[in-house]
């Protein structure tokens, strides 16, 4: 029993603030608002960053673009329940802190696939997520 006990304190302090650090550069949300038909192409890429992948077929230029829309800076301040539980508990608090970070606090990938006119002006413009279903464009996470 006691060597069970060594070694979970022994994780606790391995891992004692990965989940501050991971909330801590988790990415920040991302304008999708401004990634629309009529957009130009500095715009989306100025939003979404360089694409993946462009293709110019057919007088049309197809930019694929994988992006992760974070939270909210203001959903930072659950650095704050980690710091108090890792101190509270000398780290043990990370053997829940760290996986629940990893899981819900690093935002929502997606896809993105813009084609754009000769003019570099978005013609066509399809957001999902990473698993395929469509993004709603109201969606936080």
């Amino acid at each position: 029993m006691k060597r069970v006990l060594y070694l979970l304190v022994a994780c606790a302090l391995a891992l004692q603030g990965c989940s501050i650090y991971k909330a801590a550069t988790a990415p920040a949300p991302i304008a999708l608002e401004n990634v629309k038909n009529g957009s130009s192409r500095i715009a989306i890429v100025g939003t979404l960053g360089v694409p993946k992948m462009t293709e110019t077929k057919d007088n049309a230029k197809t930019d694929v673009y994988e992006f992760v829309n974070g939270s909210h800076e203001g959903t930072k301040a659950r650095i704050v329940i980690y710091i108090a539980g890792d101190l509270f508990t000398i780290g043990l608090t990370e053997l829940v802190f760290w996986p629940m970070e990893l899981g819900l606090g690093q935002g929502t990938p997606g896809r993105a696939v813009v084609t754009y006119g000769m003019d570099d002006i978005a013609k066509s413009v399809l957001l999902t997520k990473a698993d395929g279903s469509p993004w709603e464009a109201t969606q936080t996470p």
